[in-house]
């Protein structure tokens, strides 16, 4: 069964600015162990995630979605690269209202289910990634359905802007009923994880994943980069479809 690609396990640190001649992109290895859960197997995946900043927005690739986040529209677009669509959110939003009124007690119901608590512990362990030092932290992450276990080295010293991620965490946080631990823990650490270590427990069974820094370089977009593609159908956002989705992925 595939994983949730919207939790990144990344964190964010205060503003700092980036060169105005070209878009800042931070470039991530990302591995998943093989898993079978539920009578379903999904193999290892090794993806590449990119995050690019730019004067326009912050846009994140994963695979094959896309989310791009324009603070001065007010917009978050949800990008579905193979059925070609996407879907256009207004910000701030909140998950219970994005379900409507006659679905928000079941939501609030599934969402303090699907509560998690946090717990970052220090190390005196450090590292260096890309030629960013860090420091490695212990974080667990436990709820009655999930458990994940994350050993993370986190650097504050790329040259990004993270005013502008910590409002996308904070609207991925929003996006799912099994995520409000992302704002937790971005409270609880400050810096930009260049390397993550996580065993995620569900149902019994364990899997592995990993991320690291590959590359912080400068890039120029092409036109529209910041835009939902050309040709895409714009389709209304299925919360409900989100949390299927991502049960599925797991």
């Amino acid at each position: 069964m595939k994983r949730s690609k919207w939790i990144a396990g990344f964190l964010f640190c205060p503003l700092l600015a980036a060169p105005a001649s070209a878009d800042q992109v931070v470039s991530l290895l990302q591995h998943t162990d093989a898993v079978s859960m539920m009578g379903q197997t999904t193999p290892a995946q090794d993806v590449t995630q990119e995050f690019w900043y730019g004067a326009e927005g912050l846009r994140v690739d994963t695979g094959d979605t896309t989310i791009v986040l324009r603070a001065d529209r007010k917009k978050l677009y949800l990008v579905n690269h193979p059925e070609k669509n996407y879907s256009a959110l207004d910000l701030p939003f909140d998950f219970k209202q994005l379900v409507g009124p006659e679905m928000a007690p079941m939501m609030d119901q599934m969402m303090k289910m699907m509560a998690m608590t946090v717990t970052v512990t220090p190390t005196d362990r450090s590292g260096e990634y890309a030629g960013f030092a860090c420091k490695f932290y212990k974080v667990n992450i436990a709820g009655s359905m999930m458990q994940m276990a994350m050993d993370q080295c986190v650097s504050e010293r790329l040259p990004i802007d993270y005013s502008r991620y910590k409002s996308l965490l904070e609207s991925q946080a929003e996006l799912s009923a099994n995520q409000g631990w992302l704002k937790e823990l971005a409270e609880k650490i400050s810096g930009f994880p260049v390397r993550s270590e996580t065993t995620t427990t569900m149902m019994g069974k364990s899997f592995k994943s990993w991320q690291e820094l590959k590359s912080v370089e400068e890039r120029t977009p092409a036109p529209g980069f910041y835009e939902p593609p050309a040709g895409y159908q714009e389709v209304k956002f299925d919360p409900m479809a989100q949390q299927a989705g991502q049960a599925r992925r797991k």
